[in-house]
């Protein structure tokens, strides 16, 4: 099973920016999510064609079943 974590940000421009993590620890909780979201934000080392990130808008931990089959 495939587990990523998705945190979905808003931007200086009114636009929404996703990063994956994949493979996250299954003991991450929503504070320690959170707070890393907004070291993010805070160090300003994401731009999307020149506008920042300013904002959590949303975090989850998608699983997908894969079957490979050749």
């Amino acid at each position: 099973m495939a587990k990523t974590l998705q945190l979905q940000f808003g931007t200086t421009a009114g636009k929404s920016v996703m990063l994956t993590v994949e493979e996250p620890k299954d003991s991450l909780t929503r504070d320690e999510i959170e707070t890393g979201m907004e070291v993010i934000i805070t160090s300003n080392v994401f731009q999307v064609d020149g506008a920042a990130l300013t904002s959590i808008k949303s975090a989850k931990v998608v699983e997908r079943n894969i079957s490979e089959i050749i």
